[in-house]
Protein backbone atom coordinates (compact mmCIF):
# COMPACT_ATOMS: atom_id res chain seq x y z
CA UNK A 1 0.00 0.00 0.00
CA UNK A 2 1.06 3.53 -0.62
CA UNK A 3 2.80 5.53 2.07
CA UNK A 4 -0.15 8.22 1.49
CA UNK A 5 -2.15 5.52 3.43
CA UNK A 6 -0.41 7.01 6.75
CA UNK A 7 -1.36 10.54 6.08
CA UNK A 8 -5.24 10.94 6.01
CA UNK A 9 -5.50 14.90 5.43
CA UNK A 10 -7.70 16.10 7.91
CA UNK A 11 -8.02 19.89 8.20
CA UNK A 12 -9.92 20.80 11.17
CA UNK A 13 -9.16 24.09 11.75
CA UNK A 14 -6.79 27.04 10.79
CA UNK A 15 -4.73 28.87 13.06
CA UNK A 16 -3.93 32.32 11.42
CA UNK A 17 -1.20 34.66 12.19
CA UNK A 18 0.57 37.33 10.30
CA UNK A 19 2.99 35.25 8.36
CA UNK A 20 2.01 31.68 9.18
CA UNK A 21 -0.91 29.22 9.17
CA UNK A 22 -1.55 25.51 9.88
CA UNK A 23 -3.66 22.78 9.27
CA UNK A 24 -4.10 19.80 11.69
CA UNK A 25 -3.60 16.55 10.04
CA UNK A 26 -4.35 12.36 10.95
CA UNK A 27 -1.85 10.26 10.95
CA UNK A 28 -0.68 6.80 12.40
CA UNK A 29 1.47 6.25 14.72
CA UNK A 30 2.69 2.41 15.18
CA UNK A 31 2.54 0.25 18.04
CA UNK A 32 5.11 0.60 20.75
CA UNK A 33 5.88 -3.55 19.94
CA UNK A 34 5.70 -5.59 16.78
CA UNK A 35 3.79 -8.42 17.46
CA UNK A 36 3.71 -11.61 14.51
CA UNK A 37 2.03 -11.00 11.39
CA UNK A 38 0.21 -13.88 11.99
CA UNK A 39 -1.76 -12.79 14.96
CA UNK A 40 -4.91 -11.07 13.35
CA UNK A 41 -7.88 -11.96 15.54
CA UNK A 42 -7.49 -12.04 19.30
CA UNK A 43 -9.48 -12.96 22.79
CA UNK A 44 -9.60 -10.97 25.55
CA UNK A 45 -10.16 -12.29 28.81
CA UNK A 46 -10.09 -10.90 32.52
CA UNK A 47 -8.29 -13.10 34.91
CA UNK A 48 -8.48 -10.24 37.75
CA UNK A 49 -10.91 -12.45 40.20
CA UNK A 50 -9.49 -14.00 42.73
CA UNK A 51 -9.54 -17.70 42.99
CA UNK A 52 -11.05 -19.36 46.26
CA UNK A 53 -7.74 -19.46 47.71
CA UNK A 54 -7.37 -15.90 46.86
CA UNK A 55 -10.28 -14.61 47.58
CA UNK A 56 -9.91 -13.62 52.01
CA UNK A 57 -7.07 -12.21 51.03
CA UNK A 58 -9.08 -9.57 48.20
CA UNK A 59 -11.34 -9.07 50.59
CA UNK A 60 -8.97 -7.73 53.37
CA UNK A 61 -6.83 -5.54 51.16
CA UNK A 62 -10.04 -3.84 50.11
CA UNK A 63 -10.50 -2.95 53.61
CA UNK A 64 -7.23 -1.81 54.63
CA UNK A 65 -6.71 -0.03 51.70
CA UNK A 66 -10.10 1.75 51.99
CA UNK A 67 -11.31 1.55 48.41
CA UNK A 68 -14.17 -0.79 48.85
CA UNK A 69 -15.06 -4.44 47.44
CA UNK A 70 -15.48 -4.59 44.30
CA UNK A 71 -13.73 -1.64 43.30
CA UNK A 72 -10.86 -3.19 41.46
CA UNK A 73 -13.34 -5.86 39.92
CA UNK A 74 -15.39 -2.96 38.34
CA UNK A 75 -11.97 -0.95 37.08
CA UNK A 76 -10.57 -4.16 35.62
CA UNK A 77 -13.89 -4.37 33.79
CA UNK A 78 -13.46 -1.11 32.47
CA UNK A 79 -9.97 -1.20 31.11
CA UNK A 80 -10.43 -4.01 29.10
CA UNK A 81 -13.18 -1.99 27.59
CA UNK A 82 -10.80 0.87 26.94
CA UNK A 83 -8.85 -1.92 25.44
CA UNK A 84 -11.22 -3.44 22.95
CA UNK A 85 -12.90 -0.09 21.79
CA UNK A 86 -9.09 0.88 20.66
CA UNK A 87 -8.96 -2.50 19.01
CA UNK A 88 -12.19 -2.55 17.57
CA UNK A 89 -11.36 0.77 15.37
CA UNK A 90 -7.62 -0.14 14.57
CA UNK A 91 -6.07 -1.65 11.65
CA UNK A 92 -4.21 -4.13 13.14
CA UNK A 93 -6.46 -6.80 15.11
CA UNK A 94 -9.88 -8.23 15.37
CA UNK A 95 -10.95 -8.76 18.64
CA UNK A 96 -13.66 -11.85 18.92
CA UNK A 97 -14.89 -10.88 22.29
CA UNK A 98 -16.04 -7.96 24.32
CA UNK A 99 -13.84 -8.89 27.60
CA UNK A 100 -16.71 -10.72 28.67
CA UNK A 101 -14.89 -13.95 29.56
CA UNK A 102 -13.40 -14.20 32.83
CA UNK A 103 -10.68 -16.42 34.47
CA UNK A 104 -9.35 -17.11 37.67
CA UNK A 105 -6.66 -15.14 39.29
CA UNK A 106 -5.06 -13.52 42.24
CA UNK A 107 -7.39 -10.53 42.49
CA UNK A 108 -3.99 -8.87 43.58
CA UNK A 109 -1.55 -6.70 41.89
CA UNK A 110 0.34 -10.17 42.21
CA UNK A 111 0.52 -12.08 38.55
CA UNK A 112 -1.03 -15.42 38.26
CA UNK A 113 1.33 -18.89 37.09
CA UNK A 114 0.67 -18.35 33.28
CA UNK A 115 -2.30 -20.56 31.82
CA UNK A 116 -1.90 -24.13 30.50
CA UNK A 117 -1.25 -23.88 26.65
CA UNK A 118 -3.95 -26.40 26.73
CA UNK A 119 -6.25 -24.12 28.05
CA UNK A 120 -4.96 -21.21 25.74
CA UNK A 121 -5.44 -23.70 22.75
CA UNK A 122 -8.76 -24.56 23.63
CA UNK A 123 -10.05 -21.12 24.43
CA UNK A 124 -8.78 -19.48 21.23
CA UNK A 125 -10.60 -22.28 19.18
CA UNK A 126 -13.46 -21.58 20.83
CA UNK A 127 -13.07 -18.46 19.29
CA UNK A 128 -11.30 -18.61 16.08
CA UNK A 129 -8.65 -16.66 17.08
CA UNK A 130 -4.65 -16.79 16.75
CA UNK A 131 -3.96 -15.11 20.32
CA UNK A 132 -5.03 -14.66 23.72
CA UNK A 133 -4.81 -11.49 25.56
CA UNK A 134 -5.20 -11.65 29.11
CA UNK A 135 -5.60 -8.56 31.95
CA UNK A 136 -3.98 -10.64 34.54
CA UNK A 137 -3.74 -8.11 37.20
CA UNK A 138 -5.65 -4.83 38.08
CA UNK A 139 -5.24 -2.45 41.22
CA UNK A 140 -6.27 0.60 42.01
CA UNK A 141 -5.25 3.23 44.65
CA UNK A 142 -6.65 6.90 45.29
CA UNK A 143 -5.84 10.03 47.16
CA UNK A 144 -7.24 13.37 47.70
CA UNK A 145 -4.46 16.27 48.01
CA UNK A 146 -4.87 19.86 48.14
CA UNK A 147 -3.52 22.73 46.00
CA UNK A 148 -1.94 26.26 47.43
CA UNK A 149 -5.08 28.63 48.25
CA UNK A 150 -5.17 31.50 45.89
CA UNK A 151 -7.19 34.58 46.27
CA UNK A 152 -8.90 36.69 43.87
CA UNK A 153 -10.93 40.39 43.83
CA UNK A 154 -14.79 39.64 42.27
CA UNK A 155 -17.36 41.49 42.18
CA UNK A 156 -20.44 41.13 44.48
CA UNK A 157 -23.31 43.57 44.49
CA UNK A 158 -20.99 45.82 42.66
CA UNK A 159 -18.58 45.81 45.52
CA UNK A 160 -14.63 44.46 45.04
CA UNK A 161 -14.54 41.79 47.55
CA UNK A 162 -11.41 39.40 47.91
CA UNK A 163 -12.26 35.76 48.03
CA UNK A 164 -9.72 32.43 48.73
CA UNK A 165 -10.31 29.41 46.34
CA UNK A 166 -9.18 26.06 47.42
CA UNK A 167 -8.61 23.33 44.81
CA UNK A 168 -9.00 19.87 45.39
CA UNK A 169 -7.06 16.91 43.34
CA UNK A 170 -8.23 13.54 43.44
CA UNK A 171 -5.08 11.31 42.03
CA UNK A 172 -6.03 7.78 40.67
CA UNK A 173 -3.04 5.37 40.09
CA UNK A 174 -4.01 2.53 38.04
CA UNK A 175 -1.62 -0.86 38.10
CA UNK A 176 -2.75 -3.39 35.01
CA UNK A 177 -0.63 -6.47 34.13
CA UNK A 178 -1.29 -8.19 31.32
CA UNK A 179 -0.02 -11.03 29.30
CA UNK A 180 -0.28 -12.04 25.12
CA UNK A 181 -0.37 -15.74 24.59
CA UNK A 182 0.21 -16.30 20.72
CA UNK A 183 -1.08 -19.77 20.16
CA UNK A 184 0.39 -20.25 17.10
CA UNK A 185 3.63 -20.21 18.29
CA UNK A 186 2.91 -21.43 21.66
CA UNK A 187 4.65 -18.33 23.43
CA UNK A 188 3.71 -15.34 25.69
CA UNK A 189 4.66 -12.61 23.29
CA UNK A 190 4.23 -9.88 25.98
CA UNK A 191 4.57 -10.02 29.60
CA UNK A 192 4.77 -6.58 31.52
CA UNK A 193 2.71 -4.22 34.26
CA UNK A 194 2.44 -0.16 33.80
CA UNK A 195 1.00 2.10 36.13
CA UNK A 196 -1.34 5.06 34.72
CA UNK A 197 -1.90 8.45 36.76
CA UNK A 198 -4.87 10.57 36.19
CA UNK A 199 -6.00 13.26 37.90
CA UNK A 200 -9.39 15.15 38.82
CA UNK A 201 -9.43 18.43 40.48
CA UNK A 202 -12.06 20.97 41.28
CA UNK A 203 -12.44 24.07 43.19
CA UNK A 204 -14.44 25.55 46.16
CA UNK A 205 -14.53 28.00 49.08
CA UNK A 206 -13.26 25.78 51.61
CA UNK A 207 -11.49 22.52 51.34
CA UNK A 208 -14.77 20.70 51.75
CA UNK A 209 -16.89 22.75 49.01
CA UNK A 210 -13.89 21.75 46.79
CA UNK A 211 -13.23 17.93 47.62
CA UNK A 212 -17.25 18.01 47.50
CA UNK A 213 -16.85 19.37 44.13
CA UNK A 214 -14.68 16.14 43.30
CA UNK A 215 -16.22 13.91 40.87
CA UNK A 216 -17.25 10.38 42.27
CA UNK A 217 -14.81 7.60 43.46
CA UNK A 218 -17.42 5.70 40.60
CA UNK A 219 -16.92 7.94 37.63
CA UNK A 220 -12.99 8.64 38.54
CA UNK A 221 -12.81 4.89 38.36
CA UNK A 222 -14.42 4.45 35.32
CA UNK A 223 -12.17 6.79 33.30
CA UNK A 224 -9.11 6.10 34.98
CA UNK A 225 -9.63 1.94 34.21
CA UNK A 226 -10.22 3.05 30.47
CA UNK A 227 -7.74 5.27 30.31
CA UNK A 228 -5.38 2.29 31.22
CA UNK A 229 -6.55 -0.44 29.00
CA UNK A 230 -6.69 2.93 26.00
CA UNK A 231 -2.60 2.86 26.66
CA UNK A 232 -2.12 -0.97 26.30
CA UNK A 233 -3.87 -0.50 23.55
CA UNK A 234 -1.32 1.61 22.54
CA UNK A 235 1.20 -0.46 23.18
CA UNK A 236 0.38 -3.32 20.61
CA UNK A 237 -1.82 -1.54 17.83
CA UNK A 238 -0.92 1.74 16.10
CA UNK A 239 -3.15 4.38 16.35
CA UNK A 240 -4.49 7.50 14.51
CA UNK A 241 -3.23 10.98 16.00
CA UNK A 242 -3.59 14.31 15.02
CA UNK A 243 -0.35 16.29 14.65
CA UNK A 244 -0.90 20.10 14.00
CA UNK A 245 1.71 21.57 10.82
CA UNK A 246 2.17 25.53 10.01
CA UNK A 247 2.70 26.76 6.48
CA UNK A 248 3.46 30.49 5.59
CA UNK A 249 0.92 33.09 3.98
CA UNK A 250 3.04 35.71 3.54
CA UNK A 251 2.04 39.45 2.22
CA UNK A 252 3.08 38.39 -1.22
CA UNK A 253 -0.39 37.63 -4.00
CA UNK A 254 1.35 33.95 -4.55
CA UNK A 255 1.30 32.89 -0.72
CA UNK A 256 -2.11 34.38 -0.07
CA UNK A 257 -3.65 32.71 -3.51
CA UNK A 258 -1.71 29.02 -2.26
CA UNK A 259 -3.58 29.85 1.15
CA UNK A 260 -6.94 29.79 -0.63
CA UNK A 261 -6.30 26.94 -2.17
CA UNK A 262 -5.40 24.96 0.58
CA UNK A 263 -8.10 26.17 2.82
CA UNK A 264 -10.42 25.02 -0.39
CA UNK A 265 -8.57 21.84 0.23
CA UNK A 266 -7.06 22.45 -3.36
CA UNK A 267 -3.25 21.10 -2.31
CA UNK A 268 -2.35 20.64 -5.88
CA UNK A 269 -3.01 24.18 -7.00
CA UNK A 270 -0.86 24.84 -3.84
CA UNK A 271 1.70 22.84 -4.68
CA UNK A 272 1.95 24.50 -8.34
CA UNK A 273 2.23 28.22 -6.58
CA UNK A 274 4.43 27.20 -4.36
CA UNK A 275 7.00 24.99 -6.64
CA UNK A 276 7.55 28.37 -8.64
CA UNK A 277 7.81 30.94 -5.91
CA UNK A 278 10.54 28.15 -4.54
CA UNK A 279 12.74 29.68 -7.22
CA UNK A 280 12.43 33.24 -6.42
CA UNK A 281 15.51 35.41 -6.29
CA UNK A 282 14.72 36.58 -2.82
CA UNK A 283 16.21 34.11 -0.56
CA UNK A 284 13.23 34.51 2.20
CA UNK A 285 10.41 33.66 -0.12
CA UNK A 286 12.49 31.17 -1.90
CA UNK A 287 12.58 29.73 1.80
CA UNK A 288 9.07 30.12 2.79
CA UNK A 289 7.71 28.34 -0.68
CA UNK A 290 10.08 25.73 0.35
CA UNK A 291 9.14 25.09 3.51
CA UNK A 292 5.49 24.99 2.11
CA UNK A 293 6.58 22.44 -0.26
CA UNK A 294 7.94 20.51 2.41
CA UNK A 295 4.33 20.19 4.38
CA UNK A 296 2.49 19.12 0.93
CA UNK A 297 5.07 16.76 -0.05
CA UNK A 298 4.45 15.33 3.40
CA UNK A 299 0.60 15.22 3.23
CA UNK A 300 0.99 13.86 -0.46
CA UNK A 301 2.55 10.92 1.58
CA UNK A 302 6.12 11.52 -0.26
CA UNK A 303 8.31 11.78 3.14
CA UNK A 304 11.79 11.40 1.10
CA UNK A 305 10.77 14.34 -1.10
CA UNK A 306 9.56 16.61 2.12
CA UNK A 307 12.68 16.01 3.87
CA UNK A 308 14.36 17.32 0.82
CA UNK A 309 12.04 20.44 0.80
CA UNK A 310 12.54 21.07 4.44
CA UNK A 311 16.27 21.21 3.68
CA UNK A 312 16.79 23.41 1.29
CA UNK A 313 14.07 26.06 3.38
CA UNK A 314 16.78 25.33 6.15
CA UNK A 315 19.67 26.05 4.31
CA UNK A 316 17.77 29.44 2.42
CA UNK A 317 18.06 30.65 6.42
CA UNK A 318 14.57 29.50 7.69
CA UNK A 319 14.62 28.95 11.36
CA UNK A 320 11.45 26.68 11.56
CA UNK A 321 12.72 24.22 8.83
CA UNK A 322 15.24 22.05 11.61
CA UNK A 323 13.04 21.48 14.15
CA UNK A 324 10.52 19.85 10.84
CA UNK A 325 13.33 18.18 9.47
CA UNK A 326 13.24 16.34 13.03
CA UNK A 327 9.35 15.63 13.01
CA UNK A 328 9.88 14.63 9.23
CA UNK A 329 12.13 11.81 10.33
CA UNK A 330 10.54 10.54 13.00
CA UNK A 331 7.60 10.18 10.42
CA UNK A 332 10.00 8.25 8.17
CA UNK A 333 10.83 5.72 11.41
CA UNK A 334 7.53 5.18 12.66
CA UNK A 335 6.58 4.36 8.69
CA UNK A 336 9.23 1.92 8.36
CA UNK A 337 7.83 0.79 11.72
CA UNK A 338 4.11 0.40 10.05
CA UNK A 339 4.55 -0.78 7.12
CA UNK A 340 6.28 -4.10 9.46
CA UNK A 341 2.67 -3.97 11.80
CA UNK A 342 0.41 -3.64 9.11
CA UNK A 343 2.22 -6.09 6.62
CA UNK A 344 2.60 -3.40 4.09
Amino acid sequence: MRALFFYSISILFFITSCTTSSVVVSMQRPADITLSQDIKTVVIANRTTPSKKNLAGNIIEGLVSGEGIGTDKRGSEYCLDGLVNLLSNSDRFTPKNIGELELKGTGTASFSEPLKWKKVSKICKSYDADALIVLETFDSDSRIVFGRPITRTVKRKGVKVKEVRHKAILEMKIVSGWRIYDNLNKVIVDENKFTELKEFSAWGNSRKEAERNLPYRSIAIKQSGDFAGIQYGKRISPVWIQAKRIYYVGKEDAFKQASKSVKANKWDDAINIWKEVANHNDKEIASKASFNMALASEIKGYLEAAIDWAKKAKALGDKKANSYISALNKRKQDQQKLNQQLNN
